[in-house]
Formats: structure tokens, C-alpha cells, sequence
């Protein structure tokens, strides 16, 4: 009897080992990045989906409803990056789309690299300023070069880091003519996106409410009012990727892209990335463009539709996996609270940079001790430091001492604060340094004030406003649940890695902040 029991115990043994070698991986992923989407629109705008979208994803995926990025001053570059890496930008050096070249004092892009040339385009990208490994780039090395990686987004930063450093094909929409672009780090400019950028320079295109007006009652109006856009001709590119227009080119190219290439042919997981954009048009808010938003919403649900349909119609509804997430804040216009008698203010950083020259001359003697500024960072000028044989860390107190009387701000950061163990705020500052590229002294701004870059052009930066967002995982070997915890964004690569049997990106750093 002993024996018989024991036997029967190795047969169940071996039978659950074999259960689990059915359990296979995907053959294609599909991540989906959407600028600015918001958890609380995601639910909010629930009657206006489909069934085969946001829905979808919502009741059958594994959903991180209060998901956030711990560090300041996210923006799309430093959000995809922290995404695709699974770590901050202390360690990725993307701290954002752009930032100041030491060397040259010139403002440059994340990915910009100018040893490459441009398909349809005069300027040069490629992934070499992104010092971390990402998931793609551990899906490459997996398949020992194997894996298809392709990238498709409206702008150049978020389609580069999406891609990793051994992407295929990377394409972006430029913002002068309007062409889809890439660069020669991945060779050849592919057939089907050139079709792609000869048909889009024809006729007209609209963007004009995808259901009745009666549907968008968020606000409860009853009728609220309907808008049309048409863009044609040398349009303003930068106006026209904060519309529907843009989710769906790339939704067409994307639905070209699987049905015309290798992806999902073999067992090697094969990754297409696409970034759609959901914040309002040209960054105005909720209240100015209530029906814009929401249609926004309902279009990309249909277009996220088509694109898992289309993926599970080649590969298999058990050969995909999706995972779904966001850029983390709302981009708006820099409103002036003062007409509702809010606390605000402007902060014009070319005059604060002058004063700050003023005030460190008068104890030093005359000099430049401040050689730029870029967003709300100051560079300093090393050089005339040690020419003059000063104490760098005497000049950058006497920085903060005058900084910290400004009006509008609320506290000063150097690089002297980011050493050693630091309390949960300080960490979450140095989460978003990097020496290489990142300021010697930086401001945090009280609630409400803006910041205008130069007093001439009276250029305001548009208010970055950190939301919770959803990250949602979807198909091959997950199951239904919502974890209700707030979850730090670098958890999506740990989870990924894991349901894609691969190793997770080397410079992962998973840590759970306050």
C-alpha cells in the first residue's frame, strides 16, 4: 500500500513537471507606452471602449492600477527609459529629453548622436547616451541576435529607447516635413514605412469626434459642443502629435508592419513596441477640451484593438503578451492661478542666472561662475573654478544661500546632498540625477509656479504634473488580478523578464519608495 501511494505521488510529480514544460513562451510581445495616460480617465471613460481593448486588457489582465515613477521631473524620455531598463535615471542617464552638453554649453537630445545620418530626416539619433541595458536588448542576447525588435512612436526619444540598442526598426514621425524617420544605426530604411511616407503627403487629414456627442458627458453636459481639425500640407507637426491623427498612423503602421514582416514566425519572442499619445491637444487642459480627451481615449481603445487582434489572428491568443503602461504625469499649459487667486508665480531662469553671477562676483570677484542653464538646473563653471583656485563646494553654498531667498522656491539641490544614506525625499531627488549629463544645482519649485526660460522669448515650460497611472500585463501565463499596492514603474521589466524567460536587464534596481 506504501508503495502504491508512493508511486502514485512520482506519477503526479512527474505529471505537474510535465504541465509545466507545456507552459511555452510567447512569440510575439507587444509593449504599448502611452504618453500621459492617466488612471483615473482609463476608468472613468470605461462606456466610451470597445471589448476588445481597454477592456479587454482591464478584466483579463494583471493590473498595477496605482503605478508611479520614483524620481522628479518625469518626462516622456526618463519615463520610457525607467520602463525599458527597469531602473532610474540615476543609473540609465536619461534624465530627460533633453539637457546641456557640458562640453559644448549647446541643449541636446537624449539620443542624439550625430555619427549616424538620418532616413528622412537632416538629424541624427541612435541609443548611445542610454547607458542601460534594456528588456529587448536581454531579448536579443536570448535569442543570440534572433529576436525581432521594432519600434514605432511619435517622437525620436521614446522610439529609440523602446528599441533598446539592438533594435531592427525604429521609426518616429519628424517634426519638420512630417516623414516617418530613422537612422542609419539600423540600416536600411524599410520599404513599407517609405510606402507609408508617400501616401501620408496626400490630401487632408481630420480629426473629428469618433461617437455622438452624447457621449462624452464626463463633465455631465448634455450636448457638450463637437470639434474638427484638418491638417494638410507643411502643417505644424508639433500641434498635429498631440491629436488622434498620430495614434492612427501608427496603428497603419504597426497593422503593416505584422502582416508584412517575420514576426511571430518562429519560436523566438519577437518584440513590437508602439507609443501612442493621450494627453490633449497642443497641452491644453480637461476643462478647455473636455470631448478632445475623451475621444482620444475611445480612439486609442480601437486602436489597441486592432493591433492585439491582429497579432493574436498570426501568433495565437496563447502565444501573445502585452503589457501596457504610461509616461506617468499630465503635460499642461502653464495657467496663470492668479485669476482664482492660487498660490503661483513665474520663475525666469535667464534672470536668476544673471543675479546669481551678480551676487557670487561680488564675494569671488567678477566671473562667469555660472556658465548655463537648462530647465530648472544650473551648470557651473568648473573651469573658472579652478583657474581661481576656489573652493567648488564654498561657491555652490554661497549658490544656495542666494537661490533659496527667490520667491516660488521651495528648495535648492547640489551634488553635495546625494552622498551616503539619504532620507526617502533625498533618494527620490538622486533617482532622477545623473553626473554625466544632470546640473550641479537644481531648484524644486513651490506648487503653482512656472517656469519661463528666457525673459526675451518669454518661453514657458508647460506644468508637468505627476499622476498614478496603469501598468497592465496581459496574456502568456498571467493571470486576472488587480494589485491594488502602489507599485514603483521599475517593477514592469522584473515582471517581464520573468514571463518572457529571460534574464532581467543587468542595471535593474528594484526599489520600493515611500
Amino acid at each position: 500500500m506504501r508503495f502504491k501511494s508512493l508511486l502514485i505521488a512520482f506519477l503526479f510529480g512527474v505529471s505537474l513537471l510535465q504541465a509545466q514544460d507545456k507552459v511555452v513562451a510567447p512569440k510575439v510581445y507587444l509593449n504599448i507606452v502611452i504618453d500621459q495616460l492617466r488612471t483615473d480617465f482609463l476608468y472613468e471613460f470605461y462606456n466610451l471602449y470597445g471589448d476588445g481593448g481597454f477592456k479587454k486588457l482591464l478584466a483579463e489582465g494583471r493590473v498595477y492600477p496605482n503605478s508611479y515613477f520614483a524620481f522628479e521631473n518625469v518626462d516622456r524620455a526618463s519615463a520610457a527609459a525607467t520602463l525599458a531598463t527597469g531602473t532610474d535615471p540615476y543609473v540609465s542617464g536619461i534624465v530627460g529629453e533633453q539637457w546641456l552638453d557640458r562640453k559644448s554649453m549647446r541643449v541636446v537630445s537624449c539620443v542624439e548622436d550625430r555619427k549616424y545620418d538620418g532616413h528622412f530626416t537632416t538629424l541624427s539619433f541612435a541609443p548611445t547616451k542610454l547607458k542601460a541595458i534594456t528588456l529587448t536588448d536581454e531579448m536579443k542576447r536570448a535569442s543570440r541576435g534572433g529576436a525581432i525588435v521594432c519600434s514605432i512612436a511619435p517622437d525620436e526619444d521614446v522610439a529609440v529607447i523602446n528599441g533598446g540598442h539592438a533594435a531592427d526598426v525604429v521609426l518616429w514621425k519628424n517634426n519638420s516635413a512630417g516623414f516617418w524617420s530613422s537612422s542609419s544605426y539600423y540600416g536600411e530604411f524599410p520599404l513599407w514605412a517609405s510606402e507609408m511616407n508617400r501616401t501620408n503627403q496626400e490630401g487632408t487629414k481630420r480629426w473629428e469626434p469618433l461617437l455622438s456627442s452624447l457621449d462624452y458627458n464626463y463633465y455631465g453636459e448634455k450636448a457638450p459642443p463637437r470639434f474638427s481639425y484638418g491638417f494638410s500640407g507643411r502643417i505644424d507637426m508639433k500641434k498635429y502629435k498631440t491629436t488622434a491623427c498620430v495614434n492612427e498612423e501608427i496603428t497603419e503602421l504597426a497593422l503593416s508592419y505584422i502582416k508584412d514582416s517575420k514576426i511571430g514566425k518562429d519560436e523566438m519572442t519577437d518584440c513590437l513596441s508602439l507609443a501612442f499619445y493621450a494627453g490633449n491637444i497642443n497641452g491644453e487642459s480637461m476643462e478647455e477640451r473636455p470631448v478632445e480627451i475623451q475621444d482620444i481615449y475611445a480612439r486609442i481603445d480601437r486602436n489597441i484593438a486592432a493591433v492585439i487582434a491582429e497579432l493574436e489572428k498570426k501568433v495565437g491568443a496563447d502565444r501573445l503578451v502585452v503589457s501596457l503602461s504610461s509616461t506617468g504625469y499630465v503635460l499642461e499649459n502653464g495657467e496663470d492661478g492668479a485669476k482664482y487667486r492660487l498660490p503661483s508665480g513665474t520663475i525666469y531662469m535667464d534672470r536668476i542666472m544673471v543675479l546669481l553671477n551678480v551676487y557670487l562676483s561680488a564675494i569671488y570677484g567678477k566671473g562667469e561662475y555660472i556658465e548655463g542653464v537648462h530647465a530648472q538646473q544650473f551648470y557651473i563653471n568648473n573651469k573658472l573654478i579652478d583657474d581661481m583656485k576656489l573652493d567648488k563646494y564654498a561657491v555652490v553654498s554661497h549658490a544656495i544661500e542666494f537661490l533659496k531667498s527667490v520667491d516660488g522656491v521651495e528648495d535648492v539641490f547640489t551634488i553635495y546632498n546625494l552622498g551616503g544614506m539619504l532620507s526617502p525625499d533625498l533618494q527620490y531627488v538622486k533617482n532622477g540625477y545623473n553626473s554625466s549629463c544632470s546640473g550641479d544645482v537644481w531648484l524644486r519649485l513651490m506648487p503653482g509656479w512656472k517656469v519661463v526660460r528666457s525673459s526675451l522669448t518669454s518661453s514657458a515650460d508647460k506644468y508637468r504634473t505627476p499622476v498614478m497611472f496603469p501598468m497592465i500585463i496581459y496574456g502568456t501565463g498571467v493571470k486576472a488580478n488587480v494589485v491594488e499596492e502602489i507599485t514603483p514603474a521599475n517593477m514592469l521589466a522584473v515582471e517581464l523578464a520573468r514571463i518572457l524567460r529571460i534574464r532581467r536587464p543587468n542595471d535593474n534596481c528594484l526599489r520600493v519608495f515611500k
